[in-house]
This record gives structure tokens, C-alpha cells and sequence, in this order.
């Protein structure tokens, strides 16, 4: 399926599996597979924004629909917002631009993305990214593991209960400030005393309780 005319997306998985992949093309390209008798996939274009969403069907005994579930493949031009709420379900994205990402027990793989904001509950969140500007990321009893290359805006990290590892290079020109309440906070690489790369433009903001936080300078 082929659509035109899309300002942004969003995808709704509840135990399938979706790749989201920027491309060159003008247009949204949506292809999937079904797995068991009991699942659908729709699609719907409302105001500029098409919505993708998996429905297993919900049983008793098995109210998430296990056993039924879909492969979701979605290609989006360059440039075009994309926003996934992902329940016990796996998300993959490449080359591609999300505004938020919600994952509850599933699992969140980005790979040369952009992303403004990411919330984790009982489950993985694992990005690398370019360039980070204006990026809040948080977890509760998750885990997030986060590559910056670059930095362009400030970064506000926060961890409930869980573990957070964020990755930056030298060319991320950030200060970090951090703050914890019965947690732990490990630096890597970085001046405790005086934690700042390079020029220290822009701040990390990291904030635990109760958690494990390490930021790591490779």
C-alpha cells in the first residue's frame, strides 16, 4: 500500500514485530504479513497523519493476543515524523525521524535516527544517533541505551528503577550535570571533578533514583 500526502505517522504494535525505514521515495509504503487467524492490521489517513495499528484479537486467558501477530514494514520519505506506541512488541527503525517513542515491555532498536523523546516501562530502548538536539529520554524498571555522535540542543536523561548507558563522542560538546537519590551515576572518560567535551555548550541533564546510570565517553 501506497500513500500520498503524508505529514507524519503513527504506529500502534501490541506483539508484532515493524521495521521503520526513511527512504528517498514521495510516498508512505506500507507492507505487512500476518501471522495466525486472529490479527489485522489497519491503516487509516486522517488530517495529513496516517495511523498504522496491530489488533490481535484479545482472548480470554490471553489478553494480549499472544500467538497472533503481524509483521509491519513501513518506509517514510526523509523527513517525515513518525510516533510508535509499542506494547510487548519489537520496533526497528533506520534512517528515519520519530518525535516520541512509547514502549511497555517490548523492545525499541534505532539506527542512524533522529529522536526527540523516548519513554521505557519494563522494557529496551536501545538508539544510535547522529545528531541529539532537545532529546528527553526516560525509564521506569527499563533499560535505555543511548549513542550520541553529536549534539545540537540539551539532553535531560531520567531513570526510576532502571538502568541507563549513554554513549557520547568528542564532537558532543556537552556539560553534564547530574543528580541522584539512592542510585548510582558512573562517569567514563569524563572528569567527575569537571564533567565537560569540548566546548561544554549544551547540558546533559541525568537524573536517577534508585537506578544505575553510566555515561561513557568513546
Amino acid at each position: 500500500m501506497k500513500f500520498k500526502g503524508v505529514e507524519s505517522v503513527k504506529l500502534a504494535l501490541v506483539v508484532g514485530r515493524a521495521e521503520v525505514e526513511g527512504w528517498d521515495g514521495d510516498c508512505v509504503e506500507v507492507s505487512y504479513n500476518l501471522h495466525g487467524d486472529d490479527v489485522r492490521v489497519e491503516t487509516e489517513v486522517e488530517d495529513g497523519t496516517l495511523l498504522i495499528a496491530e489488533k490481535p484479537r484479545r482472548k480470554f486467558f490471553n489478553r494480549l493476543g499472544k500467538g497472533n501477530w503481524a509483521e509491519i514494514r513501513v518506509r517514510v520519505p526523509k523527513g517525515t515524523i513518525v510516533n510508535v506506541n509499542n506494547v510487548n512488541g519489537t520496533v526497528e527503525g533506520r534512517d528515519a525521524r520519530f518525535k516520541e517513542i512509547k514502549t511497555v515491555s517490548g523492545k525499541v532498536d534505532l539506527r542512524n535516527c533522529e529522536v526527540r523523546q523516548m519513554k521505557c516501562v519494563n522494557g529496551h530502548i536501545r538508539a544510535t544517533l547522529p545528531v541529539a538536539g532537545s532529546l528527553n529520554a526516560s525509564t521506569v524498571n527499563g533499560a535505555l541505551e543511548i549513542t550520541i555522535e553529536d549534539i545540537e540542543g540539551e539532553v535531560n536523561v531520567s531513570s526510576v528503577n532502571g538502568n541507563v548507558v549513554l554513549r557520547l563522542t568528542e564532537f558532543c560538546d556537552a556539560r553534564i550535570e547530574v543528580k541522584k537519590a539512592n542510585g548510582d551515576i558512573e562517569l567514563v572518560g569524563v572528569d567527575p571533578e569537571n564533567p565537560v567535551i569540548g566546548t561544554g555548550e549544551f547540558p546533559i541533564r541525568v537524573k536517577t533514583v534508585n537506578g544505575y546510570v553510566r555515561v561513557e565517553l568513546i
